[in-house]
């Protein structure tokens, strides 16, 4: 094992120290009762952001997604993959989820890769993984650019996280099993923007049509 890996296995020791020694009920009831975590969260894989962490949240609090640009794509039934939809699936009709929150960030490379690729070549390339899967966030690229020409790149790919956020809240509902649980009002949607340089989140007020900082939503608000 390299040095590096120590780093880990200390982790691990700390972490059963915590939960399965001065903890045990914890995972006791996670093993006997089974997950029943109250929150769906859509996060980046950005080792930066870490909404179990970001959120000071236990174990079993959180279902956790986490994809690159913390995107939600439409609904598509084909004969492709579809972990987030799967992942969507399994939170919400086997788990009964009832609040789906879309956890972005600033500085998000996936979004920064969208920018550059499409003022490199003034069009969308499909020549990897990555290219084709951040092509989601499209709409709010367009958008951005159309409306801030002339920011940086960077202040562009901050902006363009935030509306790729409302672009996915759109696509959560083309999912049968989720716009129903909003017609219904079992199911609520979130829309959440992490400052990696402030520490504070940033949250959607659709009635608004603006991102607040979450510290003055009150609890009242969020019913």
């Amino acid at each position: 094992m390299s040095k590096e890996i120590d780093y880990l296995i200390k982790g691990y020791k700390n972490f059963r120290q915590q939960y399965f020694e001065k903890d045990k009920a914890l995972y006791k009831n996670l093993v006997t009762i089974g997950q029943q975590p109250k929150y769906l969260v859509v996060a980046c894989s950005d080792s930066r952001v870490d909404p179990a962490i970001i959120l000071d949240c236990k174990p079993g609090d959180l279902f956790v997604i986490r994809n690159v640009a913390n995107l939600i794509p439409p609904c598509e039934f084909d004969s492709h993959y579809h972990g987030t939809s799967a992942a969507l699936e399994f939170g919400i009709c086997d788990l009964g989820i009832r609040d789906i929150i879309i956890l972005g960030h600033s500085q998000c490379g996936g979004i920064t890769a969208l920018l550059e690729n499409y003022k490199k070549s003034k069009s969308f390339t499909m020549n990897s993984f990555l290219s084709q899967w951040v092509e989601i966030a499209k709409p709010a690229c367009h958008q951005v650019i159309n409306d801030h020409p002339n920011l940086s790149t960077p202040d562009q790919a901050d902006i363009c996280a935030q509306h790729s956020l409302l672009y996915s809240l759109e696509n959560l509902n083309t999912f049968s099993w989720i716009k129903e649980g909003i017609d219904n009002g079992t199911l609520s949607l979130h829309a959440w923007y992490f400052d990696l340089n402030t520490g504070k989140i940033h949250f959607f007020h659709p009635e608004y049509q603006k991102f607040e900082v979450l510290d003055c939503y009150s609890e009242k608000e969020s019913r």
